[in-house]
């Protein structure tokens, strides 16, 4: 590897970092398209408030397998990694056959969900609303110095590759492979998120990774790829009693808030009331990055980086509201399809200053546009996220 074992396992990181920040957001778009009773009988509506415990369930071990990524990363001497492509992904940025696009919650939604998460060994075919066109797979140019990817078919491949670069890259570096970074990395109160100090370290995140769901060599009780699969097993017995049963909202198959070019298939939401609640929603999301990539940055106290946190994950509660409420209105006045959020990434995940300054200044701009759409929850939101990051608050790193 002409590029440096330091260099290709920063790559493959890095690509980690998005495929997990996608499979996020591919998740709670899901769980926010679920109907709240809205006439269903008792049983279905049990096993809608089940099913959106089990996907937010294993969105929030996302987030932690996203801080997990993001703490080897800054371990190895990378950098952490919030960035990646606007919704739905243009065929070819990832592996031939990986597809992320923000879809409500239908069995085609359900069956890419169990595609992403299966073992290595499982042999199934994707969502019908997924499946990739077809796409040049990725190959490694020996002798290069620039890092590239391989292509790989499951989650579990990919970091199989990533665990074997790990293990080459620590014995090749020695005690230079990994940086005195611990008070830098981002120790969220989730299972299994741990700072990295040592090879030991890093096997123990990925192997955390991995038997939570995404690539085990073989179906575990709990993992992500279970529990979808339960889902699809108990949605067969509710239909089978109801065959008009339909769990989700008309939300929008990858909702825009710009016109859309003509080449591609999007739903541009232009509705005002789903317009202004699309543009504070992106804007609670785009903040939310910025303060998570603040956290890992150079300079910031480390006093500041808890709170940081805790900011982020109150925004995240306000995010959650405007969520449900989106794929209940209409994107397009008059229309039958609804809204949905469309988790635009801001062009900027700067590094403010370290003193807050700025911070407080975006959090009072999107209260004050909380408060324009009368939000009282997601008032309440940026109102913690605030004193979170006040320098006023005192906050134990």
């Amino acid at each position: 590897m002409s590029y440096g074992r330091r260099e290709y396992l920063i790559h493959l990181l890095t690509e980690a970092a998005e495929i997990e920040h996608n499979l996020l957001c591919s998740y709670l778009y899901a769980a926010f398209s679920l109907k709240r009773e809205n006439g269903a009988n008792t049983r279905e509506q049990r096993a809608l408030d089940g099913w959106r415990k089990t996907i937010m369930g294993v969105a929030i071990e996302e987030m932690g397998h996203l801080a997990l990524v993001n703490n080897l990363l800054v371990a190895v001497g990378g950098a952490a990694h919030f960035d990646r492509p606007n919704l739905p992904v243009a065929p070819g940025y990832h592996p031939a056959g990986f597809v992320v696009r923000l879809l409500p919650l239908t069995k085609s939604t359900l069956d890419h969900f169990i595609y992403l998460e299966r073992p290595v060994d499982a042999c199934i075919p994707d969502g019908r609303d997924y499946r990739a066109r077809a796409a040049v797979k990725r190959t490694l140019t020996p002798g290069h110095l620039t890092a590239s990817t391989p292509d790989y078919d499951t989650i579990g491949e990919f970091y199989a590759e990533i665990r074997e670069a790990l293990v080459a890259f620590a014995d090749a570096s020695g005690p230079a492979a990994f940086l005195d970074t611990a008070d830098r990395q981002c120790a969220v109160d989730m299972p299994g998120v741990i700072a990295i100090r040592n090879l030991a370290d890093a096997l123990a995140a990925l192997d955390t990774i991995v038997e939570q769901g995404e690539g085990s060599s073989s179906e575990k009780g709990n993992c992500h790829y279970a529990r979808f699969r339960a889902m699809r097993d108990e949605w067969s017995e509710l239909e089978k009693l109801n065959p008009r049963f339909v769990p989700s909202h008309p939300a929008a198959h990858d909702p825009v808030m710009r016109r859309p070019s003509a080449e591609v298939e999007r739903v541009w939401v232009t509705n005002p009331p789903a317009a202004r609640l699309l543009d504070l929603g992106n804007a609670l999301y785009g903040f939310t990055l910025v303060l998570l990539q603040q956290a890992y940055a150079i300079g910031t106290p480390q006093r500041r980086r808890a709170g940081l946190a805790d900011a982020a994950m109150s925004l995240m509660r306000g995010l959650s509201d405007i969520g449900h409420a989106l794929v209940q209105v209409p994107a397009v006045d008059g229309g039958e399809v609804n809204a949905g959020l469309s988790f635009a990434v801001p062009r900027n995940l700067r590094s403010a200053s370290p003193d807050g300054a700025l911070w407080l200044e975006r959090l009072d701009e999107l209260a004050a546009g909380a408060k324009q759409l009368r939000l009282g929850r997601v008032i309440a939101a940026i109102a913690d996220a605030r004193r979170a990051v006040s320098p006023e608050t005192e906050v134990v790193g």
